[in-house]
């Protein structure tokens, strides 16, 4: 619900495409269809975002209309003392100019808080002061990251390196945990809080031997009750420090302990266990179950999801659980998505109210073989170069195909159709 003017409104958002004629284009509109084919156009991207003076003057060299993008807001009086609420529709371009500026402000916010908490589990492990200050510094970014496009961030949590496993788990769990908080509604305090809680959740591990941390293989039952430990060792780092939010030593402490009291290092129910707890270990296990590591590969989104699911009640929270699968959905941005024809792209982002329709950029023909990038969006049917419409097939994680998802973004990926979750 959204206030204007002193009187409430239920905002009801809808896209749809609309007709210009070029010489009412304007920069940061996205043009989805032009007079002509694609394939007679001097365009590479079938959508593009007009970014300047000159992106306009080159479609309108060659073409007199076109299709833009466009949200529609009906905003529906919220009157209690009438059956239907007054009806206001209010139609706007998309402005997509400033996501790829936010998916870089993302990266940049990401790979800062990453090296911050290398510094981290550095000091922990040559047993040195740890510098919240810095900390707390990087986990606010984080915050004011996921609060400006939580689709930026997830993107960002799927571009792992098994070497560097330790950190980035820590940095996604850091993420994750803050993007799942915003969606349950804690103010902007608490995510910061959790933010901290999940950053620091690990950090007892760096007091476990290397040669168990790091092992290749399954762990016998008393390398197993060391690794265990790591949860005892968080809690004696971080107990009685005035500069960390006390929150975050219960969460270090009891992250593995299960609702069905089946859990380490207490055995703790779920009348012991905190909100804070339960967010955390379900961003945990998430990416740890979706991360590869020098003894496994890492299984799918779809896959971790179906295990959550099955495991509620018993390890983790009815209402955490349903928050965080419909969360990351059936789509998460940043995994590659084939279609029934063959095709293959990565997806982008799936707006709210067409999670099942995502934006995808078309990287492989149905051979497998590079094409020319396009992005096109599932919620405006758009239909293959046979004319027929594209329906998903399955979603995989980066590396498939032969697509390295992470390379894309190196090459500096516009990530055009990168809407703002709303």
């Amino acid at each position: 619900m959204t206030m204007r003017d002193g009187r409430r409104f239920n905002v009801n958002k809808r896209h749809s495409r609309q007709r210009l004629d070029v010489s009412e284009l304007s920069v940061g509109m996205y043009v989805v269809e032009l007079d002509r084919p694609w394939i007679d156009s001097p365009f590479l991207f079938q959508g593009f975002l007009l970014e300047n003076a000159d992106d306009i003057i080159a479609v309108q060299d060659i073409c007199k209309w076109v299709y833009v993008d466009v949200v529609e807001d009906e905003w529906v009086e919220a009157d209690v003392n009438k059956p239907t609420g007054v009806r206001h529709t209010q139609k706007r371009y998309v402005d997509k100019n400033q996501m790829a500026t936010q998916l870089t402000a993302a990266n940049r916010t990401y790979q800062s808080t990453k090296k911050q908490v290398k510094h981290l589990l550095a000091s922990a492990q040559l047993g040195q002061a740890l510098n919240m200050a810095d900390a707390k510094v990087a986990v606010k970014d984080c915050v004011d990251r996921v609060v400006a496009n939580p689709n930026a961030i997830l993107w960002l949590t799927r571009l792992k390196h098994q070497d560097e496993y330790t950190a980035e788990h820590s940095v996604n769990v850091c993420l994750l945990s803050i993007a799942l908080g915003q969606r349950m509604g804690l103010a902007a305090y608490e995510l910061e809080n959790i933010g901290i809680s999940g950053l620091m959740h690990d950090i007892g591990k760096m007091k476990v031997p290397p040669e168990i941390l790091n092992k290749p293989d399954r762990l016998d039952p008393e390398e197993f009750a060391e690794m265990a430990r790591h949860t005892v060792y968080a809690k004696q780092l971080l107990m009685g420090r005035s500069d960390i939010y006390p929150g975050a030593v219960d969460v270090a402490y009891s992250h593995h302990e299960r609702l069905d009291g089946k859990g380490y290092p207490r055995g703790i129910d779920s009348s012991k266990i905190s909100l804070f707890t339960r967010i955390v270990t379900i961003a945990d296990a998430y990416d740890a179950m979706t991360s590869d590591r020098c003894y496994k590969v890492g299984m799918s989104s779809m896959e971790a999801l179906q295990i959550i699911n099955r495991n509620i009640g018993t390890q983790f929270d009815k209402e955490v659980a349903r928050q965080f699968i419909g969360m990351i959905g059936m789509y998460p941005p940043g995994y590659l998505l084939e279609m029934s024809n063959g095709e293959v792209g990565i997806i982008l982002s799936a707006d709210k109210g067409y999670q099942l329709k995502p934006r995808v950029m078309m990287v492989l023909d149905r051979d497998k073989n590079p094409q020319p990038e396009a992005i096109i969006n599932l919620a405006m049917n758009p239909t293959d170069g046979a004319g027929q419409p594209y329906k998903t097939k399955g979603v995989y994680r980066s590396g498939h195909f032969g697509v390295d998802v992470g390379e894309y973004t190196k090459k500096g990926l516009r990530i055009q159709g990168f809407d703002e979750m709303e």
